[in-house]
C-alpha cells in the first residue's frame, strides 16, 4: 500500500489499541489499515452524530459558545488576506463560522454533506453546496475545519483545493494532532482516535510535507488546543443565557467533565499555507 500523504512506500504495520494501523516511515501519518475501516459516511453525517455528549445542545447555544473560537480564527487569517475577498469553507456543518466571515466583508460559499446541517445554512442566506464537485468559483480563501481526518485520499483532496485558490490565496486546515502528548499518552483511549470515522491521523510532519507536495508555502504548522480560557467561558454563558430565556437544561455534571476532558486531551493541529 502506497501512502495516501506522501506517496512513499515504507508503510510499517502496527497496532494502536487492538486496532490495526499502518504507519509511515517517511511522514509520519497513521493510517487504519483497511481491514479495521468500518467508516459509514450516512451513520457519520446524520443527526444522530456526536462527538461527546455535550455536544447534544441547541444549534444556537453552540453557536454563542463558539464566537471567541471563530473570531480568533478570523483574525489571524485575515490578517493574511484582509477582506473584501472570496471564502470557501469546506465542511462548514450549520454555517456558524462562515456567517461570522461573511459579515466580516468576504464573498463566503460553504460546502457541507449533512443535509440538515446545509439547510440551516441555506436558510440564513448562505450559498452551501453538497459537495465540492458542485464549487465552480476560485477563492482568496479556504478553510477546512476536522474534516481531512476523514478523507481516505488527502492529497487528492488538497490538490483539488489548491487548484480553486487563486494566486496568493490562503488554505488553513484544522486535524486531530496524533503526535501530541495526549495521544501518545492515552492510544487508542485518546477522545479524537476514532477508526470507525477517521481513516487518517496527521502528525504535524505529515501536515507539512502535504501541503509542501502540493505545492505550497508553508506559512505555520503548529499543535494548539483548540478551545481557549474565554471559549469555556463563554460556554458556561450560553448554557445560563439559553437556561433562563429558552428553559433549555442546563449540563449535567457529566456533561462538565466530558468537556473538561476534551478540553484538555483534544490537541489539534492548526495548518496555513499560502499558494505561490
Amino acid at each position: 500500500m502506497i501512502c495516501p500523504v506522501c506517496s512513499s512506500d515504507t508503510l510499517v504495520a502496527n497496532h494502536i489499541g487492538t486496532t490495526p494501523v499502518l504507519r509511515c516511515g517517511t511522514c509520519s501519518v497513521v493510517v487504519i489499515a483497511p481491514s479495521a475501516r468500518r467508516i459509514n459516511a450516512d451513520a457519520y453525517y446524520s443527526d444522530e452524530y456526536t462527538l461527546t455528549q455535550t455536544s447534544r445542545t441547541s444549534t444556537e447555544r453552540h453557536r454563542l459558545f463558539r464566537l471567541p473560537e471563530y473570531y480568533r480564527l478570523l483574525h489571524e487569517i485575515g490578517s493574511l488576506r484582509p477582506a473584501p475577498g472570496t471564502w470557501l469553507d469546506v465542511g462548514c456543518d450549520h454555517g456558524f463560522f462562515l456567517d461570522e466571515v461573511r459579515r466580516a466583508g468576504y464573498k463566503v460559499e460553504g460546502v457541507e454533506l449533512a443535509s440538515k446541517a446545509r439547510a440551516y445554512g441555506q436558510q440564513i442566506g448562505l450559498t452551501i453546496h453538497a459537495s465540492v464537485e458542485e464549487v465552480q468559483n476560485t477563492f482568496d480563501v479556504i478553510t477546512m475545519w476536522h474534516v481531512l481526518e476523514h478523507i481516505t485520499e488527502p492529497r487528492v483532496m488538497i490538490e483539488d483545493l489548491v487548484g480553486r485558490l487563486r494566486p496568493g490565496g490562503i488554505l488553513t486546515i484544522r486535524v486531530p494532532d496524533a503526535g501530541s502528548f495526549w495521544s501518545r499518552l492515552l492510544g487508542h483511549r485518546w477522545i479524537w482516535f476514532q477508526p470507525s470515522v477517521h481513516p487518517i491521523h496527521f502528525t504535524q510532519k505529515s501536515i507539512s510535507i502535504l501541503l509542501e507536495q502540493a505545492g505550497l508555502d508553508v506559512v505555520t504548522v503548529r499543535s494548539q488546543h483548540p478551545n481557549s480560557l474565554l471559549t469555556r467561558k463563554t460556554y458556561h454563558v450560553a448554557n445560563a443565557v439559553f437556561a433562563r430565556t429558552m428553559h433549555l437544561p442546563r449540563p449535567s455534571l457529566r456533561d462538565h467533565v466530558a468537556r473538561l476532558y476534551q478540553d484538555i486531551t483534544g490537541v489539534e493541529i492548526m495548518a496555513i499555507a499560502r499558494k505561490k
